[in-house]
């Protein structure tokens, strides 16, 4: 099963959540607005112990087991929240909760919770499509293609990059690399010279 969604239609969709919530092309993606904007709270793994989840639970996630486990789209009624795991980096837990906005977005239908990260590693075809398209989105969402070819032709380090939209390192890494971004600056001043 190909994905439904091609790279430029992703990219528009982001684009297009960025425009509704008022957030620049060259600033980081205001999570917060993202999702009141769609009426999904976000709730961390530490906000489970007030509802019964237990310590052991908590702590393997939070220490030994926090690999295993990074965000869940949960169901709730008609509705849906999201989980993250509380012990994760700030900059991780934004691209978690920006993946499961990806499959909000994108429609994405499941029949139950949809945990991300370690309980994704042995999926269907079809669901590492729906997996595909929301990291894709995701990655639009917290660094446009656009955006990546100016820091690209700002000769912005890639810690530079990961400031500039408040992500980790490895994942402006990524992005450059993914986008093409770098290769297009790097083309485009070949073709100057």
């Amino acid at each position: 099963m190909g994905s439904r969604w091609t790279k430029k239609a992703l990219e528009e969709l982001a684009l297009e959540e960025r425009r509704r919530i008022g957030v620049d092309l060259h600033e980081p993606l205001d999570l917060t607005r993202l999702t009141d904007e769609w009426g999904i709270r976000v709730y961390g793994l530490s906000d489970l112990a007030a509802h019964g989840c237990s310590q052991a639970a908590l702590e393997y996630f939070g220490s030994a087991g926090a690999g295993k486990w990074s965000a869940a789209l949960v169901p709730a009624g008609t509705g849906c929240f999201i989980l993250v795991n509380s012990s994760h980096t700030p900059q991780r837990r934004r691209s978690n909760i920006a993946h499961e906005m990806g499959h909000l977005l994108l429609e994405h239908e499941f029949s139950g919770v949809l945990v991300s990260d370690g309980g994704c590693r042995n999926l269907d075809p079809a669901m590492k499509v729906k997996e595909q398209e929301a990291h894709d989105l995701s990655a639009e969402l917290l660094i446009p293609k656009s955006a990546a070819i100016k820091a690209a032709f700002d000769n912005l380090a890639d810690d530079e990059v990961a400031q500039r939209f408040d992500v980790s390192i490895e994942f402006a890494r990524m992005r450059m690399n993914a986008s093409g971004a770098r290769k297009i600056a790097t083309r485009s001043r070949a073709k100057r010279r």
